[in-house]
């Protein structure tokens, strides 16, 4: 089945009002950057929402209430900013968030809607209208990833590194110019952690992958999923070489001391870690190798139950080391613990 004919399926569905809930809340999708954008920006907002739909997949597309599409082509503080205030008006107008909201963002969906949600009050977005009671962050690039400075440096022609430009064509499908790079202007490190610094009260619950072995993870900062590195994907205050979201838990669930964040930034809580998720595996429902290992379990944000099953084993050949990890992580893909254990379903 073709992209189109998947996405025109799935309009179906979500007009047919389809869809589930998370903790008996609307979910509402923001997705990540798109590579199809940058090549071929969409001619209209239908094909925006056609490709939010082809990009979450299945799994979360026939969950969500709305899709919060956004172009990549463009800047977070210019026509990304208006669309999501044209996404907030729409909501605050219809009363959808009013009993509250749940959105799971992935990738770079984390950032902006980190911007757009410091811009509700000079748009007059009343919190009594719009609640969100949750943030559930897929692989968040709200840091940024060096990705984008590699991109960025190809993009202006001051890389003489052939294997450097081979990954960033192999990332992007294409090499990049300098007026191609839209939103990845706002994802090198340094421009993101720049981008709504202000502390926000909305929760922040981090679902993190851990893929040692993909080419992307050569230019990351510390470990990555391939694409966006911890320091990212965890919610770290800074840049910095990261092996895990937390200094007491490996990625691969040692209960030993390891290289976690410095300090989190405010209201951004990892609970789970995958160990051999690669970036698009953390929101599509493949079910791949390792284990998901806890990194903050048993507790309650915004009347939303986080409660994963978890265990701890002690293996012969690891003497005095116990690794802690979730029951089912050999049966389940990340995506489907997280909606399962979210809404109660063994």
């Amino acid at each position: 089945m073709n992209k189109l004919r998947f996405a025109m399926i799935l309009l179906l569905l979500i007009s047919a009002n389809t869809f589930a809930n998370i903790a008996g809340k609307p979910v509402i999708l923001v997705h990540g950057f798109d590579t199809d954008e940058l090549a071929n920006p969409a001619s209209s907002e239908q094909v925006l929402l056609e490709r939010s739909i082809a990009y979450f997949g299945e799994f979360w597309s026939d969950k969500a209430s709305k899709h919060f599409y956004w172009p990549s082509s463009e800047r977070v503080a210019g026509e990304i900013k208006n669309q999501f205030r044209r996404h907030f008006e729409d909501i605050s107008q219809s009363g959808l968030c009013q009993e509250g909201c749940i959105f799971v963002t992935h990738s770079a969906g984390d950032l902006v809607l980190r911007d757009a949600i410091s811009r509700l009050g000079q748009w007059g977005i009343s919190g009594n209208r719009v609640k969100i009671l949750l943030v559930l962050d897929m692989a968040g690039a709200g840091g940024g990833t060096e990705l984008a400075d590699a991109a960025t440096t190809v993009a202006l022609g001051q890389s003489t590194n052939p294997i450097l430009s081979f990954v960033v064509s192999l990332f992007l499908g294409f090499t990049p110019t300098p007026a191609t790079l839209g939103v990845i202007n706002d994802l090198r490190p340094v421009d993101a952690r720049n981008i709504a610094q202000q502390a926000q009260t909305v929760p922040r619950l981090r679902f993190v992958g851990t893929a040692p072995n993909e080419i992307g993870n050569n230019f990351v900062l510390g470990l990555g999923d391939g694409v966006v590195p911890l320091h990212s994907a965890c919610g770290s205050t800074q840049q910095e070489v990261l092996l895990s979201c937390s200094s007491f838990i490996t990625n691969f669930g040692a209960l030993v001391n390891t290289l976690g964040p410095s300090a989190y930034l405010p209201n951004h809580y990892p609970v789970i870690m995958g160990e051999l998720v690669n970036h698009s595996q953390v929101i599509n429902n493949e079910r791949v190798g390792g284990i998901f290992v806890p990194v903050a379990n048993n507790f309650n944000l915004s009347g939303v139950n986080v409660g994963f099953r978890e265990g701890v084993q002690i293996f012969p050949w690891a003497p005095g080391i116990s690794i802690r990890f979730l029951f089912g992580s050999n049966q389940k893909s990340m995506s489907q613990q997280i909606y399962d254990t979210l809404n109660q379903i063994n």
